[in-house]
């Protein structure tokens, strides 16, 4: 063959290498203002709309920015039904050379920022090429809330409809929307779709698999935030704490963490700098060994009275003041509400309550010091559960009749 054939062979190649790009951008541009209807998405919302759709290309591999991998970027979002909630927005990523498979990504914190789809996975090998670069069509979402646009950043649970969005709903309605696109784009819905996330997106991927479950082949969940209304509580408390004085200054954090690993590093039997036994150093370490003399912020080296109770504070774990959340368990002496486990509550340990005998509403009227008479719980390990006589009484449950076997 001779160089002139092969330098016209080469020529053509690159011909229509150009011409299937341009045609693929052309293909991925006219999605832009196509309109997904609300009854392709499986719960209650508006119409889904593309806003712009534009070719760009990912690097194949974590190496280096070249070669790259072909796709069509589109931007859009789905309207609220409440006219007061905002659209929920979405960009979904679809790769050139397609895989068939899809990727969808979940958020972090309270969201309300757009999640692209571009990066690698949450805590994947740094090495590790993204899923768009290696064929997944990506997806993700801001929950259906723009958190710099809020005074204030959980402003968007007034509304009923962003609340819901953010819970679960917007979740899924990206989800039907990235669905409805494929068929579009590559006449064909993804034959398998996962959803990988941390921390809150953890635990939106907990939510899909609870609500949706027939609508992932895969769920991946990071460390997820599944004690969420402990996760608040908790955080509240420790807040209200810091008032009056009770604020701990950068310089001070490090002083209760020396103070720490001089008490209790070496109990694992090594001096690393990693504290390996936190349950023994609850023990080991005491807070009121840094307390200031007169127990007034007098420095950068010792703690406030204030200061030595939010550190004690943070110590400990919550204790929900509500006693319908806590009545299943024995409520320690002295004391109004029932402790509870910080994984209490995803563990299934929440005990049940039982109808109690003669013998123990006597034990608990004992207990409070009264012949009036009282309610009486007790746990699933029948343990009778004192509650005070002033005390209303718990929350009743519907029982279900049982049908003979």
């Amino acid at each position: 063959m001779s160089i002139v054939r092969i330098a016209a062979l080469a020529c053509v190649a690159v011909a229509a290498a150009g011409s299937a790009a341009a045609q693929g951008a052309d293909k991925c541009a006219a999605l832009a203002g196509t309109v997904i209807a609300k009854a392709q998405i499986g719960i209650p919302s508006g119409d889904a709309k593309i806003a712009s759709a534009e070719a760009a290309a990912i690097a194949a591999t974590m190496a280096a920015p070249e070669p790259t991998v072909s796709y069509c970027k589109v931007l859009g979002a789905i309207a609220p039904i409440d006219p007061a909630a905002t659209p929920i927005q979405f960009q979904i990523n679809l790769p050139a050379q397609w895989n068939a498979r899809a990727v969808q990504y979940g958020g972090g914190g309270y969201n309300g920022v757009l999640i692209t789809g571009l990066a690698p996975l949450r805590d994947s090998p740094p090495d590790l090429t993204p899923p768009l670069a290696r064929g997944f069509m990506t997806y993700g979402t801001d929950s259906g809330h723009d958190g710099a646009k809020l005074p204030e950043i959980m402003a968007f649970a007034l509304n009923d409809e962003a609340l819901e969005n953010f819970a679960h709903a917007s979740y899924k309605k990206v989800r039907d929307v990235a669905v409805a696109l494929a068929k579009t784009y590559y006449a064909r819905a993804p034959e398998k779709i996962y959803f990988f996330g941390g921390s809150e997106g953890g635990r939106e991927g907990l939510t899909m698999a609870q609500r949706y479950p027939a609508d992932f082949d895969g769920i991946v969940s990071v460390v997820p935030v599944i004690n969420w209304v402990g996760l608040q509580f908790s955080g509240t408390r420790t807040g209200l704490a810091q008032r009056d004085g009770g604020w701990i200054s950068p310089a001070k954090v490090k002083v209760i963490h020396q103070a720490v690993l001089a008490a209790c590093d070496k109990a694992d039997g090594l001096a690393d700098g990693i504290i390996s036994r936190p349950d023994a150093c609850l023990k080991s370490f005491d807070a009121k060994t840094l307390r200031c003399p007169d127990g007034k912020d007098s420095g950068e080296t010792c703690l406030s009275d204030a200061q030595l109770k939010v550190a004690e504070t943070i110590r400990m774990r919550f204790e929900f003041p509500t006693r319908s959340l806590t009545a299943s368990r024995p409520t320690p002496p002295g004391t109004g509400a029932a402790r509870i486990s910080p994984t209490a509550w995803w563990r299934g340990r929440r005990g049940r309550r039982r109808r109690c005998s003669r013998c123990s509403r006597r034990a608990n009227r004992r207990a409070t010091g009264t012949t009036a008479p009282v309610p009486c719980v007790t746990s699933s390990r029948a343990t009778p559960t004192r509650i005070r006589a002033t005390s209303p009484p718990p929350p009743t449950r519907n029982r279900r009749r049982r049908f003979p076997r």
